[in-house]
């Protein structure tokens, strides 16, 4: 399944093997270029080395929470035009005002369908910051 001509570059951030391989696995048959971090470590550097068009990055990580880093991705001026979701287990209510205030392209509960995970990485990639 193309999305687009080009190839979307999707860097999944989550240190729970098994969430990270599922969301990977879903990612790639919808035919996303995915690679995968198993922590926050190295992240800003890695993003801005690979031109990763868009990150998943889950909510409660160690080391770093998953929305101070994704307040650091975008406070970075490299990295303006990058797609940024979301994802958690927390109730969406919850997981939405974390969003809004972090300014991640879209929110995705773990709870969600595998379609509504793909329809996210596709909504943030079109809906990029323009670079500046």
């Amino acid at each position: 399944m193309s999305h687009t001509s080009q190839t979307i570059h999707v860097l999944v951030i989550d240190d729970d093997e098994i969430a990270r391989e599922y969301m990977c696995d879903v990612l790639r048959k919808a035919g996303f270029h995915v690679d995968d971090m198993p922590s926050s470590i190295g992240v800003t550097s890695r993003v801005t080395r690979d031109h990763y068009n868009v990150v998943v990055i889950d909510v409660m990580m160690p080391a770093i929470r998953g929305d101070k880093l994704a307040t650091l991705l975008r406070k970075n001026p490299q990295l303006r035009n990058l797609g940024v979701v979301m994802v958690s287990g927390a109730p969406r209510e919850e997981l939405e005002q974390l969003g809004s205030e972090i300014d991640a392209s879209r929110v995705v509960s773990k709870a969600n369908a595998r379609t509504q995970r793909v329809d996210a990485v596709l909504r943030a990639y079109q809906e990029r910051p323009e670079p500046k």
